[in-house]
C-alpha cells in the first residue's frame, strides 16, 4: 500500500530566535546578560545570553532558545563589530556573527494521517548553525539598526531546513548600562517540502558592566607652541 501524504510540512528548529538589537553595545573587559523572546513560535520563542567583549572588535556569546514543546537548544557564537567612533554620541556601526548550536526539537506534521511520525519534539536531535549581520546609527540614548540572518538546521528524522530573517528597529538606553530593543519584520523557512513567510517580531533586554579594566586609548598629543 502506498501513503501518500500532500500536506506534510516538517522542519527543523532554528538556532537562535530573536535578535541582539543595534551592533556595537559592549566594549572590552564588559560582560553582557540579556534575554529576548521572539515570533515566529507557538506561543512565542526565545531565552537568555551571555555576551563577553574580548576586544572592543571581537565577543563571544552563548545562550539558550526555547520554544514550548516545540524546540530547545544551546548556541555558541562569536560577534565581530566595526565602531570606530563610538566614543561620540552619533555614530554609526556594522557588525557580523556566526555560530553553531544544538540540542533538541523539530517536528513532522502530518494531521489526521497513518503516516504521522509519534516521536514527540524531546526524542529528536538538533544541529544547526547561524551566520548574521547588523548595521545601526546611534543617536545619544537611542539607536535605529536593520539585521539579517540565516541559520541552517537539521533534526533527526526531519528534512534540513533553512530559516531567513530580515527586520528593523529601535533600541533605548534606559540607564547608563541597560538596553531594551524591539524589532519587526519578515521570517521564512524553507526545505524539500515546502516553503512559508510570516511576520516576524522581537523584544529584548540587555544588561551589561565592566568586569575587567581595559585599557584607555592615549589622549591626542597638542601641537608644540612657542610663544614670546
Amino acid at each position: 500500500m502506498l501513503l501518500v501524504c500532500p500536506a506534510c510540512m516538517s522542519y527543523g528548529p532554528p538556532v537562535r530566535s530573536p535578535g541582539y538589537g543595534a551592533p556595537g553595545r559592549i566594549r572590552q573587559g564588559q560582560l553582557e546578560l540579556g534575554g529576548a523572546v521572539a515570533h515566529p513560535g507557538r506561543p512565542g520563542s526565545g531565552g537568555p545570553f551571555i555576551g563577553y567583549g574580548v576586544r572592543d572588535w571581537a565577543s563571544v556569546e552563548v545562550g539558550a532558545d526555547f520554544s514550548f514543546r516545540q524546540w530547545a537548544l544551546g548556541y555558541l557564537g562569536g560577534r565581530f563589530t566595526y565602531a570606530p567612533r563610538r566614543d561620540r554620541k552619533l555614530h554609526g556601526a556594522l557588525d557580523g556573527k556566526l555560530g553553531v548550536g544544538g540540542g533538541v526539537g523539530g517536528r513532522f506534521y502530518c494531521p489526521d494521517s497513518p503516516c504521522a511520525d509519534t516521536r514527540g519534539w524531546t526524542e529528536r536531535a538538533a544541529l544547526g548553525g547561524y551566520v548574521g549581520g547588523g548595521a545601526g546609527y546611534h543617536f545619544s540614548f537611542f539607536a535605529l539598526y536593520a539585521r539579517g540572518r540565516l541559520q541552517a538546521t537539521a533534526a533527526e528524522g526531519l528534512p534540513s531546513t533553512l530559516f531567513g530573517s530580515l527586520h528593523g528597529g529601535m533600541q533605548f538606553r534606559i540607564a547608563r548600562h541597560v538596553d531594551i530593543f524591539a524589532s519587526g519584520g519578515l521570517f521564512g523557512l524553507h526545505n524539500r517540502e515546502g516553503r512559508e513567510i510570516s511576520p516576524y517580531w522581537d523584544v529584548g533586554l540587555s544588561v551589561y558592566f565592566d568586569v575587567a579594566r581595559r585599557k584607555q586609548r592615549p589622549a591626542a598629543r597638542s601641537p608644540f607652541r612657542m610663544s614670546f
